[in-house]
C-alpha cells in the first residue's frame, strides 16, 4: 500500500511540474508549439515578420499580413527591422482590423483612429506620415523584456517615433481620448499577476495593452506581438 501511495505521489508531482511548463511556454512561445519552449527564432525580426506577413511556414499563416501592407505603404525601409539591440512590437492582423458582426470594432487601429468620424477601411485612408510615425513608435531603442526589465514598475523607453511626430492628429483624423505625446517615448513593464491561465506576468506597454506574446528572441533584438491597438498616450505616473 505504502509503494501505491509513492507512486501516486510521484506522478502529482510530475503533472504539477508540466503545468508550470504549461505556463512558461504560453509567454514565451507565440506558436504555442508542443515540442519546443526555447523562446530563441533564429530569424532577424525581419524574417519573421516577413515569413509570417506571407504564409512561408503554412498557408493560412498571415498574422502580420496587415502590418507589413502598413510598412510598405509608409514607405518604411524593412531594414529598420534588421538593426540589433532594439524591442520591436509587431500587429497581429487584429490589432490593425478586427471585425465582430462585420463591423470594425474601436480596439484595433483602423476603429481607433476614425477618418472623417468614420472607421477606416484600409491604410491608405490615413496620410502617409500618420501611418509612418505610429509604426516607427513601435520600434523601441534597446531590449527590453522578461529577461532584461528590472522589475515590476514602470520604465520609460525611447522609440524610432520622431520627437513631436505624435504630438497633433492629422486633419480628419480623430482618436478618442488623444493625448499629446511630444517625446515620442513609451512606457513599459512586466505585470505583477497572471490575468488568466494563458497569461502569466505579461509585458505591459502604455499600462493599457498586455502583449499577447511577449519575449520572443530574434537574432537581433526582442520581439512582443500585440492584437489591440496601442494608444500612443504615454501614462502619468
Amino acid at each position: 500500500m505504502n509503494r501505491i501511495i509513492n507512486k501516486l505521489i510521484i506522478a502529482a508531482s510530475i503533472v504539477a511540474s508540466l503545468s508550470l511548463v504549461g505556463c512558461y511556454k504560453a509567454q514565451t512561445d507565440y506558436r504555442k508549439d508542443p515540442h519546443s519552449l526555447d523562446p530563441h527564432l533564429n530569424l532577424t525580426a525581419q524574417e519573421y515578420l516577413n515569413n509570417r506577413a506571407n504564409a512561408v511556414a503554412a498557408p493560412s499563416d498571415t498574422i502580420f499580413r496587415l502590418m507589413l501592407q502598413g510598412i510598405q505603404y509608409a514607405e518604411i525601409d524593412m531594414n529598420v527591422y534588421a538593426q540589433t539591440g532594439k524591442t520591436f512590437i509587431l500587429l497581429h492582423n487584429d490589432a490593425i482590423r478586427r471585425l465582430d458582426k462585420n463591423v470594425v470594432q474601436p480596439d484595433c487601429f483602423f476603429g481607433a483612429n476614425l477618418v472623417n468620424g468614420k472607421a477606416a477601411a484600409k491604410w491608405s485612408d490615413y496620410p502617409k506620415e500618420f501611418v509612418k510615425n505610429y509604426l516607427l513608435y513601435l520600434l523601441i531603442d534597446g531590449e527590453y523584456d522578461h529577461y532584461t526589465i528590472p522589475g515590476i514598475d514602470n520604465i520609460e523607453v525611447n522609440t524610432q517615433a520622431p520627437a513631436g511626430s505624435l504630438s497633433v492628429m492629422p486633419a480628419g483624423v480623430t482618436r478618442t481620448s488623444f493625448t499629446p505625446n511630444n517625446g515620442s517615448t513609451m512606457k513599459i513593464k512586466v505585470l505583477n499577476s497572471s490575468p488568466s491561465n494563458t497569461s502569466d506576468f505579461p509585458i505591459v506597454l502604455n499600462n493599457v495593452i498586455n502583449a499577447r506574446t511577449s519575449s520572443l528572441l530574434a537574432t537581433n533584438g526582442t520581439i512582443h506581438v500585440i492584437d489591440r491597438f496601442l494608444t500612443t498616450t504615454v501614462p502619468a505616473e
